[in-house]
């Protein structure tokens, strides 16, 4: 790997990282009914979101450089880039409703694929909590892991240029996505007694699906591209959903 890379690009995505850390602190302190985060925890979580961000960052850019990716995307591709996050929230949702959630024990509330979150938690820390899965989360699976792991495979599987094969790709974006999936399995084993085949199949698929989308974007149209469609995709689900989902219940309790 060529170690010519740029400075610029390195800061600026550390710094997000480290304000994506530092987002998603209170929804999850929220998640775990603590209303007040001592100034250790939170200390402790940002120098943490700092040095896996770093060396997340500093592998992402030795990686993607090797293999042609980029850390910016065209603006005229960010539309497109909302949409799929979009499309990606809405189809988790709808096979949430129409294929897992009669199958689900009541632990488990509608429309989180990361395993149910609390549905009283404030709209502002959910808002906050999608810039970590849009900024921090792509940082980690796809500029990281996505890079790395590909890269690894072009020592030993690549194109006539010594380029990544589009084979070779969609194994790892599979994998990567998969892994993505039981990334949140810590969240949903605190909710629920033990883990079924259904439970298993319902985390590795709903967010499989997002990250094999976040991936292919960041394949063809950079980073930045996948952050913006993680970001979207995490607001359908934990801003719009459960705010919908709210104002159903109200209407058929009778409330306002």
């Amino acid at each position: 790997m060529s170690m010519n890379l740029n400075v610029q690009q390195m800061a600026i995505l550390i710094m997000l990282g480290v304000i994506g850390s530092a987002a998603v602190l209170p929804y999850s302190a929220a998640l775990q009914s603590q209303m007040n985060l001592s100034l250790k925890i939170i200390v402790l979580s940002l120098v943490q979101g700092v040095v896996l961000t770093a060396i997340a960052v500093f592998v992402g850019m030795l990686a993607s450089k090797s293999l042609g990716l980029q850390v910016t995307s065209p603006p005229q591709i960010l539309p497109l880039a909302v949409l799929l996050g979009i499309a990606a929230g809405t189809v988790i949702i709808a096979l949430e409703l129409l294929v897992f959630h009669p199958h689900l024990p009541e632990a488990i509330s509608f429309a989180a694929a990361d395993g149910g979150a609390a549905p009283d938690i404030a709209i502002w820390k959910r808002l906050l909590a999608s810039l970590y899965g849009g900024i921090s989360e792509e940082l980690l699976m796809r500029f990281f892991l996505l890079s790395g792991f590909l890269w690894l495979i072009t020592r030993v599987w690549s194109g006539p240029q010594g380029q990544a094969v589009q084979a070779a790709f969609w194994i790892v974006n599979i994998v990567i996505a998969l892994l993505f999936g039981l990334g949140h399995l810590p969240a949903l084993l605190q909710m629920v007694e033990k883990l079924t085949p259904m439970l298993l199949a319902r985390t590795l698929v709903l967010n499989g699906i997002a990250g094999i989308i976040f991936g292919w974007l960041y394949w063809k149209h950079g980073l930045a591209a996948a952050m913006v469609s993680h970001f979207s995709a995490d607001i359908v689900l934990h801003v719009i959903s459960p705010m919908v989902t709210h104002y159903l219940k109200s209407g058929a309790s009778g409330g306002v």
